[in-house]
């Protein structure tokens, strides 16, 4: 296949070979000249000959070789099949062995290939051998769409790098051109399925291509090894992230997170940005650092509380917006669910906050959603509204300066409040607070992101505030949401002012009174967008 990722693709081991079968030998390139291996297949003596029989070649790239690189997904069944190369068995998976048999190519095969290079000739999609016939039925083709190999991280690389494309359908094949052509609508599944690789291919060279945008357009794509969620776009890249992130599956999955958010701080904003370059990676800050957790499967705070982690104490500036302030705390979720007391006694407490009609009944329509919503909340759902206390995080301001202030853990309690809460706030603002909250507290809310943190104003400063912890907030049109979206429950619009102008915020500009800078260490930052 075209190769244009990072080593952690050509590992040997994949292929399973058994000590009964010979490893397959042949010379190691030329430290001082870059080159690759093709495997060429070696025609079948009859067309009922099953066995396949190849040879492995070196080529240097400035010979210009010229070959079809195989996509088709791995699966996971053992490598039972047997091929030969230079004389010596060797066994892959069914996947790959059935690719060969229909395909006279000289090919690459994942197993084997060592060595990246991003300018292939073409590109050769294996999805199937199931044609029983010289068409393919309808129910073949919903087959074909939906089948994994759109899914897969390695095969959308492979896709977008590819120059061309070929799909081999059984002893059949098909270009995207004939895909977006036909007016089959069994077709044009398969077409709807691919469309955001065909946009990617189109898009090369844009900051489309830059690693924050790629991990969040295939964030759902699937891979057996979690660090290939960002590990696999660095072949793509034209930002440098593939030069400020070093490949090294050692690493724990922390100190990849703080690597990949140590680069978004210090890049360049993309092109098309509407904010200045310090604004752009502030007010994104919180949003990519609930992106890069959740394509890694929550494995940072997985290895946090289970082995520990020793966090830098480097400070990183995000920027935020003040959504409101806490004018009400009330019951627990629990009591919400399990006391007609409890429900009463708030709905009167909602009554009694919202005076206009109707804010009131507003307000009376998201509780009524949230009473119903709060039933499928999980652990992990509740888990997420917590106290965050960091000695080193703070916010401030806009225009105010940057000098730490000085305050104590105390300082962030609450001791009257045992558990999180719901809480009512001003502009509308609703949701789950937690424990250590008080009425007086600020709601901080961020771009493209449904986190939202709890600060509170330190003692005799005008321009200083706390971290007080993580506020779940409700929001009735986002309620189908698992909590983790970085789209959906975006505040662009409260970010209007800053795409104005690309300009920083002076000392007494009131266009900027609800925005507020934090400085917020790494370990802070995981825990609130975790």
């Amino acid at each position: 296949m075209f190769v244009a990722f990072a080593a952690y693709f050509w590992k040997l081991a994949h292929v399973l070979v058994p000590l009964s079968y010979t490893l397959v030998q042949y010379p190691l390139s030329d430290s001082g000249v870059d080159a690759l291996r093709l495997l060429v297949l070696l025609p079948r003596s009859s067309p009922k000959d099953k066995g396949i029989k190849c040879e492995l070649h070196h080529r240097a790239f400035g010979s210009k070789p010229v070959y079809e690189a195989l996509s088709y997904t791995w699966g996971t069944q053992p490598a039972t099949k047997a091929i030969t190369i230079n004389g010596n068995p060797f066994l892959v998976r069914s996947n790959l062995y059935n690719a060969l048999l229909h395909l006279q190519l000289p090919c690459q095969p994942d197993g084997i290939r060592l060595h990246p290079y991003r300018a292939s000739f073409g590109l050769a999609g294996y999805l199937t051998t199931e044609l029983q016939s010289g068409f393919f039925s309808d129910e073949q083709w919903y087959a074909v769409s939906h089948n994994p190999y759109w899914t897969r991280l390695c095969i959308i690389q492979e896709l977008v790098l590819a120059h061309e494309v070929v799909f081999h359908l059984g002893n059949n094949s098909l270009d995207w051109e004939r895909v977006e052509s036909t007016m089959n609508p069994a077709w044009r599944a398969l077409e709807r399925r691919s469309d955001s690789i065909k946009k990617l291919r189109d898009e090369r060279y844009t900051s489309a291509w830059r690693l924050e945008n790629l991990v969040e357009h295939f964030k759902k794509a699937q891979c057996t090894e979690k660090r290939d969620k960002i590990y696999g776009f660095l072949g793509l890249v034209y930002d440098g992230s593939d030069k400020a992130i070093t490949v090294d599956y050692k690493i724990g999955f922390a100190q990849l997170y703080a690597q990949v958010i140590r680069f978004h701080q210090t890049t360049s904003a993309p092109s098309d940005s509407p904010f200045s370059g310090d604004i752009d990676r502030a007010v994104k800050l919180v949003k990519f650092s609930q992106l890069i957790q959740n394509v890694l499967g929550g494995a940072v705070a997985e290895e946090e509380s289970q082995t520990g982690v020793d966090w830098p104490n480097t400070l990183r500036t995000a920027m935020g917006f003040i959504a409101g302030e806490i004018i009400r705390l009330g019951p627990t979720p629990i009591e919400i669910v399990s006391s007609v007391r409890s429900d009463k006694t708030w709905k009167q407490t909602i009554s009694e906050a919202y005076r206009q009609s109707s804010e009131l009944q507003q307000a009376r329509n998201t509780y009524a959603a949230f009473s119903q919503t709060i039933l499928s909340w999980d652990e992990k759902r509740l888990g997420r509204v917590r106290a965050l206390y960091s000695e080193y995080s703070f916010g401030y301001r806009l225009g105010a300066g940057e000098e730490a202030p000085s305050f104590t853990k105390e300082d962030t309690e609450n001791t009257d409040l045992p558990e999180a809460r719901l809480f009512l706030g001003t502009k509308s603002l609703r949701g789950v607070a937690p424990r250590n909250a008080r009425v007086g507290d600020l709601i901080c809310t961020f771009l493209g992101s449904n986190v939202a943190l709890v600060l509170r104003k330190i003692a005799e400063t005008e321009d200083r505030y706390m971290f007080v912890g993580r506020a779940e907030r409700f929001r009735e049109e986002t309620e189908d949401s698992d909590g983790d979206s970085d789209g959906k429950d975006g505040i662009e619009h409260d970010f209007s002012e800053l795409t104005l102008e690309e300009r920083q915020p002076a000392p007494g500009d009131t266009s900027f009174q609800n925005f507020i800078n934090l400085k917020i260490d790494l370990e802070t930052l995981h825990k609130l967008s975790a």
